[in-house]
């Protein structure tokens, strides 16, 4: 059984749909900007050398990699929003503790109480996703 009262569930329900709609719009800006950033502005019209030709690739790669993010952050608390009534929702999936409310406040999405994401962080640092 949840530790979270009606309450708690409402309010953790505001941080996820602010948080979410937040975060779409951010991803809308990011897609829309994407589609009108091309390599022809970053070089400045005329063809650039090695360097400049890089420093698009990786303003591009960095782009790609903000959205990434943002799409997995979206999906978390999609389903975080759908696993609001289950039993186990709100505690830690690595100790079972209960995840403080206002943990899952401000990250809705949040699994692991802090003790074990600190334990998971140090122990699988970087190898989640991969990084630039």
């Amino acid at each position: 059984m949840s530790h979270l009262n009606p309450d708690d569930l409402s309010t953790i329900r505001a941080a996820i749909q602010s948080q979410h709609a937040m975060l779409l719009k951010q991803v809308r800006t990011d897609l829309d900007e994407s589609g009108r950033t091309q390599y022809a502005e970053v070089l400045g019209r005329a063809s650039g050398d090695s360097s400049d030709e890089a420093l698009a690739v990786t303003l591009g790669d960095l782009s790609a990699a903000r959205l990434d993010h943002e799409m997995r952050h979206l999906h978390e608390l999609e389903y975080a929003l759908k696993r609001m009534h289950a039993d186990d929702f709100g505690s830690c999936a690595e100790c079972g503790t209960a995840i403080p409310v206002p943990r899952l406040i401000a990250n809705p999405a949040a699994t692991r109480c802090i003790a074990c994401q600190e334990i998971f962080e140090k122990t699988h640092h970087g190898q989640a996703h991969g990084s630039l």
